[in-house]
């Protein structure tokens, strides 16, 4: 017989809620009450990030240490601000010139880069690129940088750019106001002491201490090995790499030269390249021709440097060609006595301190004109003709 199963009794409604009741809370367990605490503290850690990056405190801390002079925190402030979107050409400039405070010269010259570009009709950042580059005698950068902000900046923001440019061109490394030039020496000597991986101002410094020597200076075999540490890290370094051919030379090791000459970038050969290999092809490999040719290349781009007039000389010399050798002779003596300078510091002294003088000006541009920097004497003479500045 089968098994009758009992019937179902009918599910009782839940009971209504009485108004202003409540159900019982339920007490949440150990891992919900973990994660809300990482959840409060990472809120909190973001919150003091957002309040440490904030453009305007981090401005106000800047401001409140250059005003200290504590210039170590300037940079780190200017340098944090400059990591937000607030980042403008002049905290790039401020930045900037924290570094030069504490001698930090490429790491104010990348700063500065980066305002030219953030500002680039702002002539101040441009002004002092072009006074870094005078400082340690890198005349063909300064000729592209100065160029490049004659033609970033309003009319009547060129006169500064190509103030600095002559001094760049015409007596790039020396001081107006002082000979011999202890004041430059002295800033390089810091900026090399200050970042030994700063591969411009080393070679700066070398160069320098080669012309005037003092007791104690590097030998030329500890200068080949400090060159071929700072070319590891950084191998587009032109300064360094033409250094480092010019070192091998002097140790009497020309196939260790060339090696390092072959190794500069071919995007990057500028005239201390080409003046690097007319050199090398006259006096090592005896060829002349080849020696002119380089030579002609580049003085396209330093016309006015009277040590590559000189290789000309003496590879048309060696061509039999006698003529213009003693031609190229005649100009290096005339660029030599004309860029001496016991007597071209006086005289660009005497133009510069009147800037607002047409005729100091068009002395100016006869002087960039006997160097044979033809681009330069224009730009002076468009500006002997301009209106004064107000």
């Amino acid at each position: 017989m089968p098994r009758r199963t009992a019937p179902r009794r009918p599910s009782r409604p839940a009971p209504a809620a009485r108004p202003g009741a409540r159900w019982p809370a339920r007490r949440p367990g150990w891992p919900a009450v973990g994660v809300a605490a990482v959840v409060a503290v990472g809120l909190g850690v973001g919150a003091w990030r957002l309040a440490a990056d904030d453009p305007a405190r981090l401005r106000a801390r800047a401001e409140a240490a250059e005003a200290a002079g504590d210039w170590p925190s300037a940079r780190d402030a200017w340098r944090s601000l400059n990591r937000t979107p607030a980042a403008r050409g002049r905290t790039w400039l401020a930045e900037a010139r924290a570094c030069l405070a504490i001698d930090l010269a490429a790491q104010a010259e990348a700063a500065l880069a980066r305002a030219c570009r953030a500002d680039p009709a702002d002539p101040e950042p441009w002004r002092l690129r072009l006074d870094i580059l005078r400082t340690e005698g890198r005349t063909t950068e300064a000729l592209r940088v100065g160029w490049e902000a004659y033609g970033a900046v309003g009319p009547g923001a060129r006169r500064p750019i190509l103030r600095e440019l002559t001094l760049a061109l015409l007596l790039p490394g020396d001081a107006l106001d002082d000979l011999p030039d202890d004041r430059s020496r002295a800033r390089v000597d810091r900026w090399a002491a200050a970042d030994p991986g700063d591969a411009d101002a080393a070679v700066a410094r070398r160069r320098r201490a080669a012309a005037m020597p003092r007791p104690g200076e590097a030998d030329l075999a500890g200068w080949i090995a400090t060159l071929d540490g700072l070319l590891g890290r950084d191998p587009g370094r032109a300064a360094a790499r033409e250094a480092l051919v010019v070192a091998l030379t002097e140790a009497g090791e020309p196939e260790r030269a060339r090696s390092a000459l072959d190794a500069w970038p071919e995007a990057d050969r500028d005239g201390r390249y080409h003046r690097l290999d007319a050199r090398w092809q006259l006096d090592q490999a005896r060829r002349p021709d080849l020696a002119a040719a380089a030579v002609a290349r580049a003085l396209a781009d330093l016309p006015h440097d009277w040590r590559a007039r000189s290789l000309l000389a003496r590879a048309e010399r060696a061509l039999g060609r006698a003529d213009l050798a003693a031609r190229e002779a005649a100009r290096v003596d005339a660029l030599r006595e004309r860029l001496d300078p016991s007597a071209l510091v006086p005289r660009l002294a005497a133009d510069l301190a009147r800037p607002d003088d047409p005729s100091a000006r068009l002395d100016l541009a006869d002087l960039c004109a006997f160097a044979g920097l033809d681009r330069l004497a224009v730009a002076w003479r468009r500006e002997a003709d301009a209106a004064p500045i107000r």
